[in-house]
């Protein structure tokens, strides 16, 4: 069974969802839909204030409309919202091409090599399902960082920064996680993008850090991910000059000039890092020569300066 705190937490969703879904919400509807009391009900908008930008006036709570994803209806795209999910990474793979599917909290978030992670409530936990050419798919890895980073520049005054292959960092804290995977599809490919970002929400790991406490505020998650799912809607507008793409990735990229040790499934590889190939691979200079690593063979890789 489950313990109070889990029931607990439970209701927090329910409430999270009949805000997103509702102009307004008071301690009466609270009652008649939930079953709360008041005192029950004042605890749990407590909660929900610190990761969501929540709007009080006399007896009625809103949830704000630029914070709202479920507010949302990106043009062109079959929307999916969720609340609580496995994986937004699993369930992009049921739905037609074109679709994007978001959670406000994400149980079992899929990483590289089949690592999981827990997407709290107030971050950004999103996957796009596209379909696109060979040639277009084997630039994501590179393309989505550098869009990433773009946006957390223009929009937050932020300098965020690549750490190879797949984070994106301030300050050496991690920031957000991209996973780029593509599989078969007729002439074409279907590509998913996978996209956590720490937005409201609090990381669990001292080694990170969200746009909360990066711009000391609540942050409208919508300004992120209509940016995001605005260029991913053009991404062969965004992939249109590759060499101007790779050079705006290696100045975006802490990786390059560090000596680095990459973990493998066969061993490891210890070298400095010199630049990228043109498929996003780190081009590592050895004791015994220069060699090419993809992210799908790195399983772990760590900065020793």
């Amino acid at each position: 069974m489950m313990g109070r705190e889990g029931e607990e937490f439970s209701l927090l969703l329910e409430l999270l969802k009949l805000l997103s879904e509702s102009e307004k919400i008071t301690p009466t509807i609270a009652e008649r839909e939930l079953g709360l009391t008041r005192e029950e009900y004042e605890t749990l908008v407590s909660v929900l204030k610190k990761y969501f930008m929540l709007r009080e006036e006399k007896d009625s709570v809103s949830l704000y409309r630029g914070d709202n994803l479920k507010a949302l209806h990106p043009w062109g795209w079959n929307y999916v919202h969720r609340v609580i999910v496995g994986s937004t990474m699993s369930m992009a793979r049921k739905f037609p091409p074109w679709s994007v599917v978001i959670a406000e909290y994400q149980v079992y978030g899929k990483g590289r090599h089949g690592k999981t992670w827990i997407g709290s409530l107030g971050g950004l936990w999103v996957t796009y399902k596209i379909r696109l050419q060979a040639h277009l798919a084997q630039l994501l890895p590179i393309a989505i960082p550098v869009l990433l980073t773009r946006i957390l520049g223009e929009q937050f005054k932020i300098n965020a920064m690549i750490k190879w292959p797949n984070d994106i960092a301030v300050k050496d804290k991690k920031l957000a996680g991209i996973l780029v995977e593509a599989e078969a599809s007729g002439s074409d490919l279907m590509g998913y993008i996978g996209l956590g970002v720490n937005i409201n929400n609090d990381p669990p790991l001292e080694t990170a850090t969200s746009l909360k406490e990066l711009t000391g505020s609540l942050v409208p998650r919508n300004r992120v991910f209509s940016k995001l799912t605005g260029w991913i809607s053009r991404i062969d507008k965004l992939v249109e000059k590759p060499e101007l793409l790779r050079l705006e990735y290696l100045e975006k990229l802490s990786t390059l000039g560090k000596r680095v040790r990459i973990v493998m499934k066969d061993g490891e590889i210890v070298g400095d890092a010199t630049s990228i190939s043109e498929i996003g691979e780190l081009i590592v200079e050895t004791a015994s020569g220069s060699v090419k690593v993809s992210s799908s063979e790195a399983l772990k890789v760590i900065h020793l300066d």
